[in-house]
């Protein structure tokens, strides 16, 4: 976020909104194309995979559900913890080049691509209880609601 000081001028420039439209032009594109958005930033357009991913967030009467969208990454590349009420899911993910260039004696490349997302959560959860899934691409992290603050069905005496 970018704070302005405010300046009371008599005299109105209508070039001095052209930078916060530009700043506001700028964020919208990062945000509805985050593969281009390190271009001018970063040098490469697949820089940007280094970050964020997408993720849902949404609740049912038992639990609150994350569902992260992380393709490419194996089982074991990606940990899941909640420490003081911050869900931290990481993705670390390390290729090495073909096992025939290094015999060849080629130049041999290593890829590296870390990813990770923090987010707060309410503080009833049943912490012994969380689950995670990884099917497909998608993690799926289940975080099961305490029993006292599921919803109750209260039945109603006809008189």
């Amino acid at each position: 976020m970018k704070l302005i000081r405010y300046q009371n001028s008599p005299l109105y420039n209508p070039a001095d909104s052209f930078t916060t439209l530009r700043d506001e032009m700028d964020r919208l594109f990062d945000v509805a194309f985050p593969a281009f958005s390190s271009l001018h930033r970063d040098g490469g357009l697949f820089d940007s995979w280094q970050g964020e991913f997408p993720i849902d967030l949404y609740q049912d009467k038992d639990a609150f559900v994350v569902r992260a969208e992380l393709p490419g990454f194996r089982k074991e590349d990606l940990s899941v913890e909640v420490v003081d009420g911050i869900l931290t899911v990481t993705g670390h993910q390390k290729t090495d080049a073909k096992p025939g260039q290094k015999e060849n004696g080629a130049a041999t490349t290593t890829q590296e691509r870390r990813v990770s997302r923090a987010i707060s959560v309410p503080e009833n959860l049943d912490l012994d209880k969380i689950q995670a899934a990884y099917e497909n691409g998608v993690l799926t992290v289940t975080l099961p609601k305490r029993e006292e603050v599921k919803p109750k069905q209260i039945a109603i005496e006809v008189k």
